[in-house]
């Protein structure tokens, strides 16, 4: 009877329980790694970081979701869970999930392998050890980014500790850990350099130890590996200290999704529509983007749970804060036959299953009002096709009253219980059903995978990172079109655009406003236009990348999509609303961007700056003016357009249309990435963008999650904010406290 081999090197190498918040980060038999480990024979070694790893994996989940703006406590909700996600009682040791000592389990794990293993071992004239070397990098500052979000300083530690006697808690002599100094300190731990372990990566390729059995079916180990790009492009954004780190991060994302990715975003929603008599009716199919992720198809990097103990540690902590109950089984069949010399022989074939039932009183945390209503707010688009030839669109349609993202009936799905439908977050527990209807309580599947990385998580991430590092309309084209050489525009005959804007309400359209009336947002996202031909397929060509934005990017290697050819990428934003032809004028750059100018000009009570930074200014030939208007809220906007030729002008984005475009990323994260564990860590990452970048960060975070359980759309009564909104306005309140004993 042959167990997995993660089953092994669990049971090697397993750390045993949670240790309480007085041991923190170390336990008392720490000094076990240091004996039997030979620095040239390490898997064993390194499948016990990944044992320990499911340890934290959860934790780190539910600590990513509840504190989050997506999800709202119900009344079957327990005393911890409660307290997490409401900011209150949250010391160390208070209950399962506050246990900063899974963290240290794994980094300490990690730096007994680092000091011990041998760089330089050759085998076939080969340095083998170096792509395992790498990997156990990756996890610990991996490891290391999750500590930080969660307590924003703690203690860091490269080399081994062991025992819990140390004092490195309180006084670590390498310093401690934050947000701001991490990548530096990952830098420079000698001879473990990230550079070196990014290096290892690029040369020698990723380990691969073939393909593990969770007692329910087999997974490659490939799923477990962690990209050095998508770490070091994580980093860096997190840091964000600098345009140079956002730039670096969209280098390293733009580098995983171009050199390692082998799939691409490429799901939409059916907008189909039906015709009685004289009215009309719309059905709206999510159309397979839920399914991506109950596979492997779109998960990059993900920890695995067993089906049973046999296997392995089994993972079921947060379905079942989800309000699913479940249990695990285990089954053997035993097959005979005979060998080559004619022997009788026997063999056992042993298996397991997590089965889930959906339960309404277990159900701790349930989608909030304020995640509803933002899936409801959104535009769902349906495209007239021509009755003469249905490969083309003449017309578009809105669904709005009743509708909502597609997205929504794949990440909460209705169900039939006994107190009626109730949503239940199924992103860990997949329908087995049809999800964009109600099912029943027993129409779900356990997930295997808890994912760390997905592909649709790395291409927003990307955006944000783009946007940051002053390229929003390529952001926003990565939400709404999908960046590849076919939907890219190109630059044709180089005639500009350049604007004047005026501005008058309705009815007064006559003459133009003074210039020194305006309000700074008045005119900042009406700038230059791509005038050549935007693309080979003109109804879903990134057309909001205009010339200016397109001659920034010329030469910069992260905004190249020449080798994407094989991913015919989809923006994001389709699998929710549909595909958004040239013709749909609402989820268009100009009408999105200027719209959430307002927006955050409304909520923060100020006025925002317009101040561009010229890139290069040349003067040019103009011709004559032409009138356009623009309509926004019933305000009509129209500006005057001069066209020029080369030589010309070309501006960078202003600050509000950087925060704009974000917080529109921060909306897509939301209804793409709902419910997955990220939603905390990505609100508070932006928060720290836009404090350094001199706005209202801790603000911004602090309304947007003290609106959770209010049943307002995005920016819908600005003025009003929840119980939350004092406390989160200060940064020192975000992170979990130290362990006690600190």
């Amino acid at each position: 009877m042959k167990k997995s081999i993660l089953s092994l090197g669990f049971a090697i190498l397993g750390l045993g329980t949670v240790t309480t918040s007085c041991e923190d980060m170390l336990t008392p038999d720490m000094d076990r790694y240091a004996t039997g480990f030979s620095g040239t024979d390490t898997i064993n070694f390194y499948l016990g970081i990944l044992s320990n790893l499911q340890g934290m994996v959860e934790q780190n989940i539910l600590l990513g979701e509840l504190r989050g703006d997506l999800l709202s406590p119900t009344e079957y909700v327990s005393d911890s869970i409660s307290s997490i996600a409401n900011f209150t009682n949250l010391e160390d040791g208070e209950n399962q999930l506050l246990n900063r000592a899974a963290y240290y389990k794994v980094i300490n794990q990690c730096n007994y392998y680092l000091a011990a293993a041998d760089s330089m071992a050759m085998k076939n004239n080969s340095y083998f050890m170096r792509r395992e070397i790498s990997q156990v990098a990756l996890v610990r500052a991996w490891t290391y980014m999750q500590l930080v979000q969660n307590y924003g300083k703690v203690p860091f530690i490269s080399k081994p500790v062991e025992n819990a006697g140390t004092g490195w808690e309180t006084t670590p002599p390498e310093g401690w850990a934050d947000a701001d100094n991490l990548l530096e300190l990952l830098e420079g731990v000698e001879g473990q350099s990230l550079t070196q372990a990014y290096n290892y990566a690029e040369s020698l390729g990723y380990i691969n130890y073939g393909d593990f059995n969770s007692g329910a079916g087999a997974y490659s180990h490939q799923l477990m590996t962690f990209n050095a790009d998508v770490v070091l492009g994580d980093l860096y954004l997190l840091r964000g200290a600098s345009q140079s780190d956002y730039e670096k991060a969209a280098y390293h994302f733009h580098h995983y999704l171009d050199e390692y990715s082998k799939t691409y975003v490429d799901n939409q929603a059916a907008v189909v529509k039906f015709t009685h008599g004289d009215e009309d009716s719309y059905m709206v199919f999510s159309n397979g983007w839920g399914s991506d992720y109950n596979g492997t198809l779109k998960i990059v990097t993900a920890v695995p749970s067993a089906a049973n103990a046999f296997f392995g540690k089994v993972l079921t902590r947060v379905p079942q804060v989800y309000g699913f109950d479940p249990s695990s089984g285990v089954s053997s069949e035993t097959s005979t036959g005979t060998d080559e010399d004619g022997n009788a022989t026997e063999e056992v074939n042993t298996s397991g299953v997590v089965n889930v039932k959906a339960n309404y009183k277990s159900r701790q945390m349930e989608p909030s009002p304020s995640y509803l209503a933002l899936n409801a707010a959104q535009k769902l688009v349906y495209n007239v096709p021509d009755p003469l030839d249905d490969s083309r669109y003449i017309d578009v349609e809105y669904l709005t009253d009743g509708y909502a993202d597609a997205r929504l009936n794949q990440s909460a799905p209705l169900v039939r219980t006994e107190a009626g439908r109730l949503r239940f977050v199924d992103k860990f527990c997949y329908t087995t059903g049809n999800s964009d209807d109600v099912t029943s309580t027993s129409m779900f599947a356990f997930r295997y995978l808890l994912p760390v990385y997905t592909l649709n998580q790395i291409y927003l991430k990307y955006a944000e990172a783009v946007n940051r590092a002053g390229f929003p309309r390529h952001a926003f084209a990565i939400l709404r079109d999908g960046l590849e050489p076919d939907k890219l525009p190109t630059i044709g005959s180089l005639v500009v655009k350049a604007d004047t804007v005026f501005t008058a309400t309705p009815g007064e359209t006559d003459e133009p406003v003074d210039p020194e009336e305006f309000r700074p947002y008045d005119k900042v996202t009406l700038t230059y236009k791509v005038v050549a031909d935007s693309a080979s397929n003109n109804y879903g060509g990134a057309n909001c990348i205009d010339l200016n934005e397109l001659k920034r990017a010329e030469g910069v290697a992260w905004l190249d999509f020449t080798d994407f050819t094989a991913k015919p990428n989809m923006g994001i934003h389709t699998a929710g609303c549909g595909y958004s032809t040239d013709m749909d004028s609402l989820y268009s750059y100009e009408k999105m961007v200027l719209q959430r100018i307002e927006d955050e000009y409304s909520r923060s009570n100020q006025a925002i700056s317009d101040e561009k930074a010229k890139a290069g200014e040349v003067e040019g030939t103009e011709t004559e003016a032409v009138r356009k208007t623009v309509e926004v809220n019933g305000a009509k906007y129209y500006y005057y357009l001069v066209e020029k030729t080369e030589p010309y002008e070309y501006y960078g984005p202003s600050e509000a249309e950087i925060a704009a475009v974000e917080t529109i990323i921060a909306d897509e994260m939301a209804l793409d990435l709902a419910f997955e564990g990220t939603r905390y860590y990505d609100l508070m990452r932006i928060a720290r963008h836009r404090n350094n970048a001199g706005l209202d960060g801790s603000t911004w975070l602090a309304w947007l999650i003290s609106r959770r359980g209010l049943n307002l759309a995005p920016y819908e009564e600005v003025g009003t904010t929840g119980s939350l909104f004092s406390k989160l306005q200060n940064p020192a309140n975000w992170y979990l406290p130290a362990p006690k004993n600190n």
